[in-house]
């Protein structure tokens, strides 16, 4: 049987990778019922670290030196580690599939940071797409009218919004390093680290929350975050890795605006989220733009 040409392979890896990150917002979201955010996170992440880890093994995949890890481990912290903690709380005052479509606009932020940091200037083509982009998120998030942002609190559009503005950070600071190690060990050890932030957060949560430790409650509800938790960190991070191996990162990222459409659609089904056609004609506005966006390469740095 002849294999596929690493092209379409690459392209499906992105398409999993957005099918990943869209269920895996509103498995949280379920489970975000049940678990405070910061354990939450530390579930999640302990069963995929497990896993990533169990599969480093597994390959017998050479982590390098201890400098070469430190370059690129402490990058945890800002992505899973800060930026997941704040898109988790968010998700708390939120509809999981609006959190996707802020996800959405990482594209944008990504652009912002780089001019920022790097001092690397915005084309008039970003510009407008942008402005198009914040236009149909307004509109999609129902900031224009109450009875439809119900569901939206501001104080968890802010956080999903800083938590993306995090996760730009990341692939920017990301960018600039010069790697040879394997992926699937950065994406473990940074993991790892970000796991080590969210237990260092943890008694905190417990001291403030009235109902203690939160754990889950159910064999259903333990299923889900671990589920979850590989779903969204190991899987779909790998997935995407193995989609920037054999695609330009401008067409992995194309894929990806394809996370609120999956987001939206498994919300509508098991969250019962509904949108209003002017709300979705906003989300379309937005996906199209961004997608045009990472199209442009404007991304790429």
């Amino acid at each position: 049987m002849k294999s596929l040409p690493s092209f379409h392979v690459g392209i499906g890896a992105a398409m999993l990778a957005a099918l990943c990150w869209g269920t895996a917002t509103v498995m949280s979201k379920s489970a975000l019922a049940d678990v405070p955010p910061v354990s939450l996170l530390v579930l999640q992440l302990a069963g995929s670290v497990l896993v990533l880890w169990l599969v480093v093994w597994g390959q017998r995949t050479a982590s390098g030196s201890w400098r070469e890890i430190t370059r690129y481990a402490w990058l945890g912290l800002l992505e899973p580690g800060l930026a997941y903690l704040l898109g988790l709380i968010g998700l708390t005052d939120m509809k999981a599939g609006a959190a996707t479509l802020i996800q959405s606009s990482e594209a944008i932020m990504i652009v912002v940071a780089s001019v920022v940091i790097l001092r690397v200037a915005p084309t008039g083509r970003f510009l407008v797409l942008s402005v198009l982009a914040l236009a149909g998120l307004v509109v999609a998030l129902g900031l224009l009218n109450f009875s439809e942002a119900t569901g939206n609190g501001a104080l968890g559009v802010t956080l999903m919004f800083s938590a993306t503005a995090v996760a730009a950070v990341y692939v920017v600071l990301s960018s600039r390093i010069a790697l040879k190690t394997s992926p699937i060990v950065i994406v473990a050890w940074q993991q790892t680290v970000a796991l080590a932030l969210a237990l260092a957060l943890l008694p905190a949560e417990w001291l403030l929350s009235s109902d203690g430790v939160g754990l889950p409650q159910s064999p259903r509800t333990w299923l889900l975050v671990l589920a979850s938790g590989i779903v969204q960190y190991a899987l779909g991070f790998s997935l995407y890795m193995r989609a920037l191996g054999t695609i330009s990162a401008n067409i992995a990222g194309s894929f990806l605006n394809l996370t609120p459409v999956f987001g939206l659609g498994i919300a509508f089904v098991f969250l019962d989220e509904m949108m209003t056609p002017l709300q979705l004609a906003g989300t379309a506005v937005t996906i199209t733009a961004v997608m045009l966006i990472s199209l442009s390469g404007q991304t790429q740095h």
